[in-house]
């Protein structure tokens, strides 16, 4: 997607299917985040544009403060919002934006204009509370750039070495792909991927396997240098149906990845994590057939037969190791399992009713498959 010149530009598909995704995660987290009883949670919109597109329709920075509106109630502690955008006009276009709604005395907005994300979220975040010698407060950082040049992954490293911090980033993948073997971004590739290992690309030349593996290095970074324990990646495609890019969500909580995935599979209902621009142009968001219940069982059985887990165990697997939500696994699957007599509950609680797996303690057998 080429970066607009004007200050205000049209909504695309593929654009208003990310801000629902957004929209639906945002509304969840901050729901959960005022129950926490935390002093300051925060939200951060790394490349923020002027809040608005051609036709009215809300931009991110909009669409994360009427999230928040809706659990201002029980919102007790101070929610900061920091939107940094480096372009000034847009940022003029926003603060108009903002001035419109009409927020309560605990909702702190800070607009950063003429600077990048870096050094927005550097200054007027993560320093001072080093310098206060804390951490971060709870926060959800979403990185949308155009193109890849500012969003270094030392950065994206550092967000989340703190607990309770979340990034959702947009990896622009078709732009990357075209100037990934460009002499002269080395350097500004090396800082978005935090490794040299991108350069094997260069030995690839299908299409489908240059995109993978762009894909998978990006996520191995984030679970092994980053250390995030829950790693998933939604796919937006264009008007020819080739991948655009990536939105990649990472997180430390397995609250915050059930509820991401929640709001993924509302875009689309086949678990593929998918949004084409190439579908029927009236309609607004993709909904699919329902999900092939098929893979989920592969994967459970390939990683779980002739050994013994517990229910918590399989459902963190799930969790973290599959599309697939966490509402799927036990009737979709350990129930069948055990129906068929290939999964027995070792341990299970007086009065259990056959085939049901509330208990999370309950050990299970699965048996070896032929």
């Amino acid at each position: 997607m080429t970066a607009p010149r004007k200050t205000v530009w049209p909504l695309e598909p593929h654009t208003h299917a990310k801000h629902e995704i957004l929209r639906r995660y945002l509304e969840a987290w901050t729901a959960i985040l005022s129950l926490g009883g935390f002093p300051t949670i925060a939200y951060v919109d790394g490349f923020a544009g002027p809040g608005v597109y051609d036709e009215g329709e809300d931009g991110s920075p909009i669409i994360a403060l009427k999230a928040a509106l809706k659990h201002q109630a029980r919102i007790s502690g101070e929610l900061r919002f920091l939107f940094i955008e480096h372009d000034k006009k847009r940022a003029t276009q926003l603060k108009e934006c903002v001035s419109s709604q009409t927020l309560p005395a605990n909702f702190k907005v800070r607009i950063v204009e003429g600077t990048t994300f870096e050094q927005g979220f550097r200054t007027h975040l993560l320093e001072p509370y080093r310098t206060a010698q804390k951490p971060l407060p709870p926060t959800f950082a979403f990185i949308d750039p155009f193109g890849w040049t500012g969003v270094p992954f030392q950065l994206v490293k550092e967000i989340l070495a703190n607990k309770s911090c979340e990034v959702l980033f947009n990896f622009m993948y078709e732009e990357i792909n075209r100037f990934i073997e460009h002499p002269d971004q080395t350097k500004h590739f090396d800082e978005l991927f935090g490794t040299s290992a991108w350069r094997g690309i260069s030995n690839i030349v299908d299409t489908r396997a240059r995109r993978d593996f762009l894909h998978g290095l990006y996520v191995s970074q984030l679970r092994d240098e980053a250390g995030a324990r829950y790693v998933r990646s939604f796919e937006m495609r264009n008007k020819k149906d080739a991948t655009d890019y990536f939105l990649f969500f990472a997180t430390n909580s397995a609250k915050g990845m059930e509820k991401m995935k929640e709001a993924m599979w509302k875009v689309d209902e086949s678990g593929d994590f998918r949004f084409s621009d190439a579908t029927n142009p009236a309609q607004t968001l993709l909904f699919s057939p329902q999900p092939n219940f098929d893979v989920l069982r592969r994967a459970i059985v390939g990683r779980f037969q002739g050994t013994e887990a517990t229910v918590a165990e399989v459902e963190d697997f799930v969790l973290a190791s599959t599309a697939f939500r966490v509402t799927h696994y036990k009737r979709q699957v350990l129930a069948e399992l055990e129906r068929e007599g290939k999964l027995v509950p070792l341990d299970p609680k007086p009065g259990r009713k056959a085939r049901s797996f509330a208990d999370a303690s309950m050990k299970l057998r699965f048996e070896r498959q032929p």
